[in-house]
């Protein structure tokens, strides 16, 4: 529909009188110029009120009642923005902003080929045209919409509408009409430009304000870079990083080594490495590339550089970089690693020998169940515990116990094969888990026993410790690790295992059987029962004459204390079914303490009788408590609270007591004779080192152990130590006791070598009633040592 088809006609002779007047009220050139002038002139102070003082002067020139402007969005959406209504016209449009809801399809061609659409009568369009309905449904009768073209593109229209009489527009007033709404299109576009074009400056300016503020509070170095890797810009911060001025530092090349020369582990940086030359060949944002820099005090920092492109219409023209200044970080990030790395050391780690502690083997057991579980295959866990190290710490001091458990664990290593792991579970404790899958657990024992007895055969050779000669044996528990075993389960079969083999008298190996815990039971129970004993006061000292021979005869001239437990249930038991028990768990110290107590009290008794006043009593002291620092105390204050003789009381140690530490046994025996007491070397003759040291130690008398005694008389070997051990002792001007002597052949053949003072069943057993004086002498045993 063009303007030419639809537009009306000019009154003729024969128009009413009516039609005349409205045609008067028509828009005329004058009202055009009016209106165009009127709009530019107010748009400076807001094209808004300008566009509806127009479109109202339109309407009213036209005789219009409605005056209505629309816009058509890039999606062909139609919204109203602007409207006039002559007072008293029907409001029956929809609120400006609300997009329509018909069609102007057949519209579009007319209006993009910027010509307007002139609909003189409603009715005269055809009934399937949406915009029928709609007129008459806001009862406007007549219509014309004039486009608003910019380009190639339909930004909207001007609705003229008329509702109370059909239009009546000429052709060349719509054409005026067109440049007038095109007069006002231009208007608003060019003040919608100027809007756009002022908040485009004002964001600039707010954006050249807030770069400035980056650029003056940033605490990192901003440095930018043009194509050919020369400075033309740096910050504030870029002088203190640098200790340049940035009048020296612009124009330098990237390269130099003002601007970073190596990364943060020293390595240098090739030239197309650098962060400015990896940006201007690839484009690439990096991000964190730490490097070196030697600042203006010759402090060397690490810097994290960050690089990126500056693209105008996708062309790189600069590279923009940021140096922040992590020395402090760095150092902190590395104390955190150090101090975690160290925490994990402490957590699954033991520091003395760099083996797993309790808490890693536990993990590294989990796993091997894991394996188990997954694989069906079964592995061997063994627990190897120290013997004797109470001893050793006892006799040469802690330090000496730290290393040999070090050299233990040197040695373990050495034989732990590649998949098989090792730990240290308590102080003198090991266990070593074997990583090599067996099908079954039957050949997992077997290999694990197999690898027990290289272990107990290495770890029983000498240790040298810093120049001193240390013996010690391991016990050995061991278990197949199966899937469905907990680690719990199987801590406890192997504690159990080594359990019994100490109870064997330890040097050997044990794998797990169901009944040691049992076994286990009954020694807790004997502890238990120990400690009871001595605080019901249910141990007693018998007493074994100790006899000397001379022409006249056998006189009794001592006598040595030996303990036995009067048990409630189970009657007088002998030293030898508890005392080596007590050892074992340490128990001897308190045993000790009531024995020498209770042979000073004895002497005490002893010195109001004649027959017995002047007869001294031996007592056996435990190795780690003769070595202890205050055992001499111990024994002045005995001898004071009970007022015994001192020079009556004889101290029995072993000769592997004072081996396994001369200079802290030589210290106690020169402070136990300083008090009176005599001092005897006990099972002598067992050892196995020099005996030039009996030369240094303040020892009275020498007791020949009964092994050597027992088998006399079809022994030449033993005869042959004992005519040397005799010897020794008189050179040395020492005394002599053979103990054990059981029969008058062994006691004759002593007597002729210079032997004069024995003990022995041969005289008497222990006694709780100290024998005084021998009769006749009994006819010759062999019985067994109790002892």
């Amino acid at each position: 529909m063009t303007a030419d088809r639809l537009a009306g006609s000019r009154p003729t002779d024969t128009t009413s009188p009516e039609e005349a007047a409205a045609y008067e009220t028509r828009l005329s050139q004058a009202d055009i110029v009016s209106i165009i002038n009127a709009v530019v002139l107010a748009a400076d102070d807001g094209v808004d009120p300008a566009v509806l003082a127009a479109m109202g002067r339109i309407g009213e020139a036209c005789n219009a009642d409605r005056v209505n402007a629309y816009r058509i969005s890039a999606n062909g959406q139609v919204c109203r923005t602007h409207e006039w209504a002559r007072p008293g016209t029907p409001e029956i449009l929809p609120p400006i902003g609300t997009p329509r809801t018909d069609t102007i399809a057949s519209w579009m061609p007319t209006l993009q080929a910027r010509q307007p659409v002139v609909i003189p009568d409603a009715n005269d369009l055809p009934e399937s045209e949406p915009q029928r309905a709609t007129m008459i449904r806001q009862q406007v009768k007549s219509l014309v919409a004039l486009p608003m073209v910019e380009g190639d593109r339909l930004f909207g229209f001007t609705a003229v509408s008329f509702v109370r009489a059909k239009d009546r527009l000429s052709g060349a007033e719509v054409a005026l009409l067109q440049s007038l709404v095109d007069v006002i299109f231009a208007v608003v576009m060019r003040r919608e430009s100027e809007r756009q074009a002022e908040a485009t400056a004002q964001t600039l300016r707010e954006d050249r304000a807030l770069l400035k503020s980056i650029l003056q509070t940033s605490t990192s170095a901003i440095f930018a870079f043009d194509c050919s890797g020369r400075l033309i810009f740096a910050n504030d911060e870029a002088e203190a990083i640098t200790g340049k001025p940035r009048s020296a530092l612009v124009g330098q090349s990237h390269e130099n080594p003002m601007f970073g020369s190596a990364t943060v582990e020293g390595r240098p940086l090739a030239p197309e490495d650098r962060p400015v030359a990896v940006v201007l060949r690839t484009g690439a944002v990096l991000r964190d590339q730490r490097m070196t820099i030697v600042d203006g005090d010759g402090e060397r920092r690490i810097l994290s550089v960050n690089a990126a492109p500056a693209l105008v219409e996708g062309t790189l023209i600069s590279v923009v970089c940021t140096f922040s200044d992590v020395t402090s970080q760095v150092s902190a990030d590395n104390a955190l690693r150090n101090a975690l790395a160290e925490a994990h050391q402490l957590a699954f780690f033991d520091p003395l020998t760099g083996l797993y502690n309790r808490r890693g083997i536990t993990e590294v057991l989990r796993d091997g169940l894991a394996l188990c579980q997954r694989d069906g295959g079964h592995l061997a866990l063994l627990y190897i515990d120290v013997d004797g190290m109470r001893s050793v710490n006892g006799n040469h001091g802690h330090y000496q116990g730290d290393m040999l458990l070090q050299r233990v664990a040197e040695r373990l290593i050495d034989l732990t094969p590649e998949g098989c792991d090792l730990g240290r579970m308590a102080s003198d404790e090991f266990v070593l888990i074997i990583g090599d899958p067996r099908p079954d657990a039957g050949t997992a024992e077997a290999l694990a026993t197999e690898r027990a007895q290289g272990i107990l055969a290495r770890l029983r050779q000498p240790y040298d410790l810093g120049g001193l000669s240390v013996d010690v044996t391991v016990s050995i528990g061991l278990t197949p690790i199966s899937a469905g075993d907990t680690v719990a389960g199987l801590m406890k079969s192997v504690d159990l295992a080594v359990i019994s083999a100490k109870a064997e008298g330890g040097n050997r190996i044990a794998a797990f059987e169901p009944g040691m815990e049992q076994v286990l039971a009954e020694r807790m129970a004997m502890a238990q029962d120990l400690r009871d004993g001595l605080r019901r006061d249910e141990f007693r000292l018998y007493y074994e004459p100790k006899v000397r021979r001379t022409d006249e005869g056998l006189t009794v001239i001592g006598h040595e204390a030996l303990i036995r437990w009067q048990h409630p249930e189970r009657g007088l038991i002998g030293a030898g079914d508890f005392v080596p028990f007590a050892e074992e768990t340490g128990f001897t110290q308190e045993m000790d303490v009531w024995v020498l107590r209770e042979a000073c009290l004895e002497l005490r008794r002893r010195a109001t009788d004649h027959r017995t006043r002047s007869l001294r009593l031996s007592v056996n002291i435990s190795s780690a408590h003769f070595l202890s620092a205050d055992f001499a105390d111990l024994v002045q204050r005995t001898l004071a609270e009970t007022g015994a003789d001192p020079r009556l009381l004889e101290l029995e140690v072993t000769e592997g007591t004072l081996l396994s530490n001369l200079t802290a046994a030589r210290a106690t025996m020169l402070q136990l004779r300083e008090m009176g007491l005599t001092l005897a070397l006990d099972d002598f003759g067992t050892g196995f080192s020099s005996l030039s040291y009996l030369r240094d130690l303040p020892v009275d008398v020498i007791k020949i152990d009964r092994s050597f005694v027992v088998d006399l008389v079809d022994q030449r070997s033993n005869k042959t130590i004992l005519e040397g051990i005799i010897g020794l002792a008189r050179g040395l001007g020492v005394k002599i006791v053979a103990e054990g002597v059981e029969t008058e052949a062994q006691l004759n053949w002593l007597y002729d070598k210079g032997c004069r003072v024995f003990q022995g069943y041969y005289f008497a057993r222990p006694n709780p009633l100290a024998i005084t004086a021998l009769g006749s002498l009994p006819s010759p045993a062999t019985a067994a040592a109790e002892e």
